[in-house]
């Protein structure tokens, strides 16, 4: 409220902008994933059968309808069709080992061209985020120092009997949706605000406790791409984000990480100061810009690899069928034409029940 936004006690609701604490997928405490969510154990399911930790090769073929899937070198092949639902990474790194795609990519590989797709892989979009870390000793904070451990030795029994206290958080708290200028007219910047601090995706660790203030891009206008390695699926592919690509990314990304200044020098926050991971929080532009380059990252929202269309570049149509082959869709956020405004879990979780509806619409 001290910095100008409001309290929104529901980002999913009829307004999203505003501050508040976020909705987060959980039951008793613990993190529901969409696995868990959808299919428990397993066990209620006899037409289910999972094989974890053994990646598809890649998709057969009879003629051009799909017929299968290449698993540990055992084909397993289907009745109507094949679903993929390896996300932005994975799926168009599946298409292609399986020939679609861009017709010179896969030939200088030595993969046959199945079907001539230059989109797949193309078009690649994330919420490019940028942390504001500080090392603070202060109630409710986390860290790897003693004293976060003790907490945590304390907190396992009500955790496990209860599914409550501090072994439930999220980390990410709170945040926000909020407009970097006030004639726009919807929220183009969003805040998460943790409880400890969040060094390269806790790659590095530090002795202390501490806080986070990311602040990402929205609807950023920077594309990347993703690329084979090698005609191995062994060979992790080659990702490039692309990320502040665009110029535009760039000056709202530092308009926000300013707007993160003002937030943590609030005085409702006074009690939180302490000593910057990165910067000193006095840098003119350029020197936030320099900070920015250094350490801005992904916050784990690609899509647009598989893009979804109507045109015939598309890599889908909208019933999620891959052009130019039959019996086979992709499932997942690399679908999407444009990143949403917000988190992907639950419209990815939309695509798949949609995906889920298609297929036994068309399956007579």
């Amino acid at each position: 409220m001290q910095c100008g936004y409001s309290r929104n006690d529901d980002f999913n609701g009829p307004r999203q902008e505003g501050v508040g604490l976020y909705q987060v997928y959980q039951k008793d405490g613990r993190r529901l994933d969409a696995g868990r969510a959808y299919l428990g154990d397993g066990r209620a399911w006899p037409n289910l059968r999972v094989l974890a930790g053994r990646p598809a090769q890649r998709i057969l073929f009879e003629g051009r309808r799909a017929s299968g899937v290449l698993v540990g070198g055992r084909r397993l092949l289907v009745r109507r069709e094949v679903v993929v639902c390896a996300g932005a990474i994975g799926s168009p790194q599946l298409l292609m080992l399986s020939g679609i795609g861009p017709a010179a990519h896969l030939r200088e590989l030595g993969l046959p061209v199945l079907h001539d797709a230059p989109d797949v892989g193309e078009h690649l979009q994330d919420h490019v985020d940028y942390t504001t870390n500080l090392r603070v000793r202060a109630p409710g904070l986390i860290g790897t120092n003693p004293a976060t451990i003790v907490r945590i030795a304390r907190s396992i029994g009500a955790f496990r009997v209860r599914g409550e206290g501090m072994l439930t958080s999220n980390a990410a708290e709170a945040g926000g949706f909020i407009r970097s200028r006030a004639e726009l007219d919807r929220p183009d910047l969003q805040l998460h605000f943790c409880i400890g601090m969040v060094d390269d995706h806790n790659r590095r660790m530090h002795l202390s406790s501490g806080m986070a203030l990311h602040v990402c891009v929205l609807r950023p206008a920077s594309r990347g791409r993703v690329r084979l390695a090698s005609s191995d699926v062994d060979d992790a592919p080659l990702i490039d984000p692309g990320f502040l690509s665009a110029p535009q990314d760039m000056a709202l990304l530092l308009e926000g990480a300013r707007i993160a200044q003002r937030i943590l020098g609030a005085p409702a926050l006074a009690a939180y100061r302490g000593r910057r991971l990165h910067g000193s929080g006095t840098e003119d532009d350029d020197g936030l810009r320099a900070l920015i380059r250094a350490h801005a990252d992904t916050i784990y929202h690609p899509v647009g690899t598989c893009r979804m269309g109507a045109d015939a570049r598309a890599v889908v149509d909208p019933r999620l069928r891959v052009r130019g082959v039959d019996g086979l869709r992709v499932a997942d956020a690399s679908i999407m034409p444009a990143l949403i405004s917000g988190n992907t879990q639950a419209p990815a979780a939309m695509i798949g029940e949609r995906a889920a509806a298609f297929v036994l619409d068309d399956r007579d």
